[in-house]
């Protein structure tokens, strides 16, 4: 769909909110599920889709509630060609050999890997990666986690307790800290004057035995936790077949912002891609059946709402506690 036709009045009404992560229990992983590992870099000029590829996936699962957990790992071997990607690990390139002497497969970029086992040909096919995560939510898991994130008062670090069930010898859980809403604009390498944005990054990893337990993990320095999440995998460590996963939210307060999305006849338009921008950093969202978008987790300021570059966006101030609502449409002509 050309967004770009079609777009606006933009928003009908647009509400913020106050939103709590109390650290609830996540329901875990019961019947089956799907992780998404991407292995992507800013220095690789064929990794932009992927990256997009992997947000809208994410997006359709969380509004249809399904049990998909994306992992976005950035590597470190392409920083030679000019630009040092700001969120490498270089676990996550450990991570990609240790895949490519298991599976077997080779080493490249943009690669996705699915619960540990399966290689799509190509990671921008959103067709291909769609239909091979709803094949394997349809199949029960024999092994489960649970997972609960309790408050501290350091900002700095929480607690996580885990229950597993199931998990045989040589598995090993994984302890993922993921952030959304990244980006950056590099000046050298394949991507100089590129705008990317990144979601589901990984910024920190905990590796524990399976059993049941608890333990504190730290917050790195610049990580935002309004947008960010815990993802817990469990993985046999000799097939890297991936067990079971869970995630929890952290605990943190931030804003919720909501909308529509109709064209110039009124109608809804479905599948939308709107952008919630805050200086450098912006958060994705797509547009449901009836048009609508939901932002959860913005931490409270200004921000640029738009759905087109070529559209003026509309500018809003969320404030923690205040709603906000908006009732004159920004209309753009068809």
């Amino acid at each position: 769909m050309n967004i770009r036709r079609y777009l606006f009045p933009l928003v009908v009404a647009l509400s913020a909110f106050s939103l709590a992560h109390a650290g609830a229990e996540s329901p875990g992983t019961s019947g089956g599920f799907a992780v998404v590992e991407l292995f992507t870099s800013e220095g690789c000029s064929s990794c932009p889709p992927a990256d997009e590829v992997l947000t809208q996936v994410t997006v359709a699962a969380a509004k249809e509630e399904l049990p998909v957990y994306a992992l976005e790992w950035h590597v470190d071997y392409w920083d030679y060609l000019g630009w040092r990607d700001p969120f490498d690990l270089h676990l996550a390139t450990d991570r990609q050999y240790s895949y490519a002497r298991t599976l077997p497969s080779s080493v490249y970029t943009p690669q996705m890997v699915i619960n540990g086992t399966i290689v799509p040909e190509y990671a921008g096919d959103q067709r291909e990666i769609d239909r091979t995560v709803r094949a394997l939510i349809k199949s029960p898991a024999a092994v489960t986690l649970r997972m609960q994130i309790r408050p501290s008062e350091s900002p700095s670090s929480f607690t996580v307790h885990w229950d597993t069930d199931g998990a045989t010898a040589g598995t090993k859980l994984l302890l993922l800290l993921v952030e959304d809403g990244l980006g950056a604009l590099p000046t050298a390498g394949e991507n100089a004057g590129r705008r990317l944005i990144h979601s589901n990054v990984v910024r920190s990893v905990t590796v524990l035995p399976a059993a049941t337990g608890d333990t504190r993990i730290g917050v790195p320095a610049g990580v935002e936790t309004a947008r960010s999440r815990l993802v817990g995998i469990l993985q046999d460590q000799r097939t890297m077949r991936i067990l079971a996963a869970d995630q929890a939210f952290l605990p943190a307060r931030g804003a919720s912002l909501s909308g529509r999305v109709i064209d110039g006849s009124g109608r809804a338009v479905a599948g939308a891609m709107i952008q919630a921008c805050s200086g450098e950093l912006c958060v994705p969202a797509l547009t449901d059946d009836s048009g609508t978008f939901v932002f959860n987790g913005l931490a409270p300021g200004r921000y640029s709402i738009a759905a087109d570059p070529d559209v003026k966006p509309l500018e809003v101030t969320l404030t923690t506690g205040l709603p906000l609502t908006l009732s004159l449409p920004v209309v753009v002509p068809r």
